[in-house]
């Protein structure tokens, strides 16, 4: 479903409210890890951190709806996922596992199933505009909620994208240009004018 320009124009400004998580680096708490509602899949609500279990297969499981081999094609794209994501966000192979689990099971209750490391490799690539780590639960949450308002899946990623580069830019904006000890040490030494505010030595 396309949206018309009211509707761009509200999920634009949705966006700019939700993507706030662009911008933070806390780590989500243990609860945030519990998937909500037990759907007798995999036989566990969620991943623990006292379960020894593959963080790849037991999503990959709970996808299927049956148990896969560990070297199932879908597991290897799940273990592939999970393996490159913590280059962006702070939480744990399982934490990742859980969110994952929990935001597709509601997209599928919505009726916007999704291909569960499909979706979390997008979200990485979100995340990667960003410049810094984010906190994935956060990133999911705001997603679902933009999907759930009828935004199509391309213009969802596109608006965390854009507002999470947008974000990354402000960043460096506002940083200080790096200068070095030696050149500091030299233009006071010689009297010339001194650094302006937007500079410091590195």
């Amino acid at each position: 479903m396309s949206l018309s320009g009211a509707s761009r124009a509200g999920f634009a400004l949705a966006a700019r409210l939700l993507c706030a998580a662009c911008d933070k680096e806390e780590r989500a708490s243990d609860a945030n890890d519990v998937v909500e509602a037990q759907d007798g899949t995999t036989g566990a609500v969620w991943l623990r951190a006292t379960d020894h279990v593959d963080p790849a297969l037991w999503p990959a499981n709970r996808e299927a709806g049956r148990e896969r081999a560990a070297k199932d094609v879908a597991v290897e794209h799940m273990r592939e996922a999970l393996l490159a994501a913590p280059s962006h966000f702070l939480e744990s192979d399982r934490r990742l596992a859980n969110r994952t689990a929990q935001i597709e099971r509601r997209l599928a209750e919505d009726g916007r199933a999704e291909d569960y490391a499909g979706l979390l490799e997008a979200l990485a690539n979100v995340a990667a505009a960003a410049g810094r780590k984010q906190t994935y639960g956060e990133l999911c949450q705001h997603y679902y909620n933009l999907r759930h308002k009828d935004a199509t899946r391309e213009e969802t990623l596109r608006l965390l994208s854009d507002r999470c580069r947008t974000q990354k830019q402000f960043r460096q904006a506002k940083a200080p240009t790096r200068v070095s000890w030696r050149l500091c040490f030299q233009q006071r030494c010689a009297g010339d004018r001194p650094l302006t505010a937007r500079q410091a030595c590195a």
